[in-house]
């Protein structure tokens, strides 16, 4: 199973004989990836690492790192970010309205968990210059957390449990000090509009407490996208805190954007279910948060 940080953990039973002796069965699913890509299988289709570079681009990489991949990432805003900081093309994706490469000349794109951290019509343009570089058949996989739907179902059901990423212990701490628990409408709204959450110190114009949330998610029980919308409009993204969700995705608004962005198709992938056979290897890709995620593909 995965743990609350994605990790793989390997399952086992213990069972109890009638002699009172103890048999641990070993686990039947013991798969930490489904595939390997192999450096050869880079080989058979580019020259050289150099020349797969050119076209394998991974956007808002972090500390990412792949011997064939480009990362392209916002310069480090911080010191400790920049001794971290995996080389890499900087880019700012809200202040750039163009991506550095030529038309046509992009075989994937890739990028985890960083559209939700970018405006809305910052995502559009991005989709649009996405489309513009990529070469006909190319893949631009998107992966994003947490994913609209489940979250909102898992509020209405009162689903305490759910919340993976905000129960993690020195987070609770840092968030909580010496105020009130946060309630599920709190994590929900820390999730969808970072910055109106009462536990977040960005600057905002309004915070919303768990008790208004409860009355808006009543109000907007059947309309979750109208609600949402509202919760997001005018966030904008903060260098100073660059890890505000600021906006909010699920599979549908996703494959309309890229649809709108020219995108011949577009469709929800999953978990390590890539069209390219790259991006399948799950030792680099699809491991933030894949209990939370959701995926969406677009081909060009």
């Amino acid at each position: 199973m995965l743990d609350a940080h994605g990790e793989i953990v390997l399952c086992s039973v213990t069972m109890k004989l009638s002699n009172n002796k103890k048999r641990k069965i070993m686990p039947i699913y013991a798969r930490p990836h489904s595939v390997e890509t192999s450096t050869d299988s880079y080989l058979k289709v580019y020259s050289s690492a150099d020349e797969a570079k050119k076209r394998l681009f991974n956007l808002g990489a972090g500390v990412w790192s792949h011997p064939f991949w480009t990362n392209v990432d916002l310069p480090p805003q911080t010191k400790a970010f920049a001794a971290i900081q995996s080389p890499c093309i900087h880019h700012d994706f809200v202040a750039e309205a163009k991506l550095p490469f030529a038309s046509n000349s992009v075989d994937c794109f890739y990028t985890s968990h960083v559209v939700e951290h970018l405006p809305q019509k910052v995502v559009e343009r991005l989709m649009h210059e996405v489309f513009r570089c990529l070469r006909k058949g190319g893949c631009f996989r998107i992966v994003t957390g947490p994913d609209a739907d489940t979250d909102w179902e898992a509020l209405l059901r009162g689903d305490e449990k759910w919340w993976f990423g905000l129960d993690e212990p020195k987070l609770v701490a840092a968030l909580v000090r010496d105020r009130a628990p946060m309630t599920i409408y709190d994590k929900w709204l820390y999730e969808v509009a970072t910055a109106r959450s009462p536990y977040s110190d960005t600057p905002c114009e309004k915070k919303y407490t768990s008790a208004e949330v409860k009355k808006l998610v009543i109000r907007y029980k059947n309309n979750p996208d109208a609600l949402r919308d509202m919760l997001d409009k005018g966030l904008a993204f903060s260098y100073k805190f660059p890890g505000d969700h600021v906006s909010w995705w699920n599979a549908s608004k996703l494959k309309k954007f890229l649809k709108k962005a020219g995108f011949k198709t577009a469709f929800r992938s999953g978990y390590g279910q890539s069209v390219s056979p790259f991006m399948r290897d799950m030792r680099y890709f699809d491991q933030t948060f894949p209990q939370m995620s959701v995926y969406v593909e677009g081909v060009k």
